[in-house]
C-alpha cells in the first residue's frame, strides 16, 4: 500500500532525492540500449573533436597574433614613407637612406614570411573547420537513434516512478478541465485575459492539478518627453557704463503620459481538493520562518494578537502555533474551523520545516491562495524556468555529456516542480481525500482542451498568426471547429497593438517671459487582430502500458504520421 507524504521537506531529502537519480540514470540506460549507441565509437569520435578544437584554438590564436603583427609592420612602412617625405629637407641624406632602407627590409619581410606564414595558417584553419564539421556530423550521426527517442513525456513518466502518488496526463483533456469546473468549481474566467504558454495536468492522489504558464496583458503608462530650446536678447549695461546686447537660450521640456500594453508571464499550480470546501485565505511570502528574534517577527506577532484580540473580529482566531501564524500568515482567513482542519500541528511542523529550508528546497518563496476548493500555489522559483518540456534539449553529439545532461537538467526541473507541489503535500486532508470519480473510476475523454491548443499556438510562434501591423507581443486565443474523429481546425486569434505616432504641444514658460508649445511626440496603441488556423490531429487512444520507447515513438508516428512540421507533445500540427 502507498504511503502518503506528511512531510515532504524530510521525504525529498531521505527517499525522492536519490530515487529519481536511479530512476533518471535507468531511463537513459534503457534509451541508449533501445538506440543501440556505438559507445566506444562515439567516444572515439568526441576524442577528435574536442583535439581538433583545441588545435583550431591554438591556430586562431596564432593568426591573431600574426594580424596583429602584420598590421604593427605596415603602420611602421607607412609611417617611414610620411617620415622620409614631410622632413625630407631637414634631414640627412644618410638618414633618409636609413629610412628607406628599413622600410625595404620590412616591405620584403612582410611579402616573403609574414603574408606566407598567415596564409598557412588560415589554411589550416579552414581544413581544421572542415575536419571539425565532419567529426561532428559524423558524431551527431552516432546519437541520432538515441536523440529521436527524447519525447515530451519523459521527465513526466520519472517523475511519476519516483513519487507513486503523483500522475501526470499526457495533456490537458477536455475531461480534466470539465472536472474542475464541474466538481471544483474552477472559474473559467480566468482564461479570458491570459493566453496558456504551456500547461502539464495531473493527479496527485486523484485529486487533479495543473502546472501552467500564462501570458497576460495590462494596460500600462509610458511617459514620452519632448524639448525646444528658445532663444532671446537682453540689454544689460557692463561694468564701464555701456549697454552691450547678451544672447540667451534655455531648453525647455515637457512630458507626456500615456497607455501603454504591458506583458507579464507568470507559472502557477492550480489544485482542486473538496477538503474545507468553504475557506478562503491568501497568504503572500514573507521571509520570517525561523526568525523569532527579529524585530519584524516581533511586530507582526503582535499584531496578529491584537487582531484575534478583536471582538468585532470573527474569522480570526491564533492557533496555539504563534511561530505558524506568524511564517505563513493567514490572518485573512474566512473559517477558522475549516482551517484547523487542514493545518493540524503535523500540517503545521511540516509548513515551517519546509519555509525553513533552502538547501534541500527553496524556502518561504511562494504565495498560497485557497478559494474554496481551488488552491493556488505561485512560487518564485518556476518563474524563471522554462518548463515546456521540450526533449532538443536533451539532444548531444556526445554520449557522455548526453548522459550527463539528462540527469542534470531533469534533476533541476523534478526539484522545482516537487517543491512547488510540497506545500499541498504538507496538508494530510488533502491526501486522505480522494474525488468519487477517482475511488470507482471513470474513462478520461483524451481529447485535448483550449487551453493545450494555446499552448501549440504559442509554441509554434506569434508570428504566425499576429496582424501584419502588430508591433507588440500578442494573446493568443483559440477556437476549435468540429472535425473527424481524432483530427480537427483550430482558429488562432492573435490580439495585439498597432501604433499611431501622435503629436502634443505642452505650453511652457519660458524664461524670456512668455510661454511657448514644447512638442512632444508618444505613440497611440490601438488594438489589432491576426488569425490563423492551424490542422491538428491527435493520438487519444494510446495506453503507454509496458512498451519500450522506441514502440511508443513508432505508434504516435503510425497514429500522426510523420511529418516536418512541429511534433507538439502527442499533437502533430500543420498550417491551414
Amino acid at each position: 500500500m502507498l504511503k502518503d507524504i506528511y512531510d515532504p521537506l524530510t521525504a525529498y531529502v531521505d527517499v525522492f532525492r536519490d530515487r529519481f537519480k536511479e530512476v533518471a540514470e535507468a531511463t537513459f540506460t534503457e534509451l541508449a540500449g533501445e538506440a543501440r549507441v556505438d559507445v566506444e565509437a562515439n567516444h572515439e569520435t568526441c576524442r577528435h573533436i574536442y583535439a581538433t578544437e583545441k588545435d583550431l584554438s591554438s591556430v586562431n590564436k596564432r593568426i591573431s597574433r600574426w594580424t596583429a603583427w602584420r598590421a604593427l609592420l605596415w603602420i611602421g612602412v607607412a609611417a617611414g614613407i610620411i617620415s622620409a617625405f614631410v622632413f625630407r629637407e631637414e634631414l640627412e641624406t644618410r638618414s633618409i637612406m636609413l629610412i628607406v632602407a628599413a622600410v625595404l627590409v620590412t616591405v620584403v619581410y612582410l611579402l616573403i614570411s609574414v603574408h606566407p606564414q598567415l596564409k598557412t595558417l588560415k589554411n589550416d584553419r579552414n581544413t581544421l573547420s572542415e575536419t571539425m564539421d565532419r567529426l561532428k556530423k559524423e558524431a551527431w550521426e552516432q546519437m541520432a537513434p538515441l536523440n529521436c527517442l527524447y519525447d515530451w513525456d519523459v521527465l513526466t513518466r520519472m517523475m511519476s516512478k519516483t513519487v507513486p502518488r503523483l500522475e501526470f496526463d499526457p495533456y490537458f483533456t477536455t475531461q480534466r478541465l470539465a472536472d474542475l469546473e464541474m466538481v471544483y468549481h474552477w472559474d473559467d474566467s480566468f482564461n479570458a485575459e491570459r493566453s496558456v504558454i504551456y500547461s502539464h495536468s495531473g493527479l496527485i492522489n486523484g485529486n487533479p492539478f495543473v502546472i501552467c504558464r500564462t501570458r497576460k496583458m495590462e494596460m500600462g503608462m509610458k511617459t514620452y518627453y519632448g524639448s525646444k530650446t528658445i532663444y532671446w536678447t537682453t540689454c544689460e549695461r557692463g561694468g564701464d557704463g555701456k549697454y552691450y546686447t547678451v544672447r540667451h537660450s534655455e531648453v525647455l521640456t515637457a512630458s507626456v503620459t500615456e497607455p501603454y500594453p504591458e506583458y507579464y508571464e507568470k507559472t502557477r499550480l492550480i489544485y482542486g481538493n473538496t477538503a474545507a470546501p468553504d475557506l478562503t485565505f491568501y497568504r503572500k511570502q514573507s521571509g520570517l520562518a525561523g526568525k523569532e528574534n527579529s524585530l519584524s517577527f516581533k511586530w507582526k506577532k503582535r499584531s496578529l494578537r491584537r487582531k484575534a484580540r478583536d471582538l468585532d473580529n470573527e474569522d480570526f482566531a491564533m492557533m496555539t502555533n504563534e511561530e505558524f501564524e506568524v511564517a505563513f500568515n493567514t490572518s485573512n482567513r474566512n473559517n477558522n474551523q475549516e482551517f484547523a482542519l487542514l493545518f493540524t500541528p503535523l500540517a503545521q511542523e511540516s509548513m515551517l520545516k519546509l519555509l525553513k529550508d533552502k538547501e534541500a528546497g527553496y524556502g518561504d518563496d511562494f504565495d498560497f491562495d485557497k478559494n474554496k476548493m481551488i488552491n493556488t500555489i505561485i512560487p518564485d522559483h518556476l518563474q524563471e524556468l522554462d518548463l515546456d518540456m521540450n526533449p532538443d534539449q536533451y539532444r548531444n553529439f556526445d554520449y557522455e555529456k548526453a548522459k550527463a545532461d539528462f540527469y542534470t537538467v531533469n534533476a533541476h526541473y523534478f526539484r522545482a516542480i516537487y517543491f512547488s507541489l510540497a506545500p499541498l503535500l504538507c496538508v494530510p486532508m488533502y491526501q486522505q481525500i480522494r474525488p468519487q470519480h477517482d475511488i470507482y473510476g471513470h474513462d478520461m475523454q483524451r481529447h485535448s482542451a483550449f487551453w493545450e491548443h494555446e499552448a501549440l499556438a504559442n509554441f509554434w510562434g506569434q508570428e504566425h498568426f499576429k496582424h501584419p501591423d502588430c508591433v507588440t507581443d500578442c494573446i493568443l486565443k483559440t477556437t476549435q471547429a468540429n472535425g473527424r474523429d481524432d483530427s480537427s481546425t483550430i482558429t488562432v486569434y492573435a490580439h495585439g497593438f498597432r501604433s499611431v505616432q501622435r503629436l502634443t504641444y505642452i505650453t511652457k514658460w519660458g524664461g524670456d517671459g512668455r510661454s511657448h508649445r514644447v512638442p512632444v511626440y508618444w505613440e497611440e496603441f490601438l488594438p489589432v487582430t491576426g488569425t490563423g488556423r492551424i490542422y491538428i490531429r491527435e493520438d487519444n487512444d494510446f495506453k503507454d502500458g509496458s512498451i519500450t520507447h522506441r514502440q511508443r515513438l513508432d505508434h504516435i508516428n503510425n497514429v500522426l504520421g510523420k511529418s516536418h512540421l512541429d511534433l507538439y507533445r502527442r499533437h502533430i500540427a500543420s498550417k491551414v
